[in-house]
């Protein structure tokens, strides 16, 4: 089964897909046979995310809507992001953690609870307030510019859409 929309011409991206992603990745990579790369494509929007689906066993990760939204310097952030993760974890290259995802246990969703904490604790005391969980500016741009845009965008589909339920062809349609 796939997941898309009316004919096809839209489907879900992003965030709304990183955890089918990942538990996708890890599935791959326990089927299939060692010398078949899996690649980890899905919500990848930060170096979490990247050492995510390499934790579940993926050779490489695609990039796809954070680059749209945020444009090519997301690489370099994104890869920044993934050597501070490494280094904190103590692990020298990528090989060192790939694929040795844990199963769920009682005690280690205990143990990275108390490691979470620990660290919102920490962010508090460093910030001087209790502000922890307010939302952040997605990378340089103002939130209400993406949310602008995004608005504008799904506009533009939702005109397409009745465009072509009228009789229109995609080869008529001129932006």
């Amino acid at each position: 089964p796939a997941i898309q929309a009316n004919g096809g011409y839209a489907g879900l991206s992003g965030p709304a897909v990183k955890y089918t992603a990942l538990a996708n990745v890890r599935q791959m990579r326990e089927l299939l046979d060692e010398s078949i790369d899996v690649v980890g494509v899905g919500g990848v929007k930060s170096g979490t995310d990247a050492f995510e689906m390499i934790l579940c066993g993926a050779k490489a990760v695609q990039v796809g809507t954070c680059h749209w939204v945020e444009g090519p310097k997301c690489f370099d952030r994104i890869c920044d992001e993934l050597r501070e993760i490494m280094k904190a974890k103590g692990y020298h290259k990528i090989e060192d953690f790939r694929g040795t995802l844990k199963e769920w246990s009682k005690e280690g969703a205990a143990a990275s609870r108390d490691i979470r904490m620990a660290e919102k604790k920490k962010r508090a005391g460093e910030g001087g307030g209790d502000n922890v969980d307010e939302p952040q500016p997605i990378g340089p741009y103002p939130q209400e510019r993406v949310i602008a845009v995004l608005f504008l965008i799904i506009g533009l589909l939702l005109f397409q859409n009745d465009f072509l339920r009228k009789g229109g062809s995609l080869s008529d349609f001129r932006w």
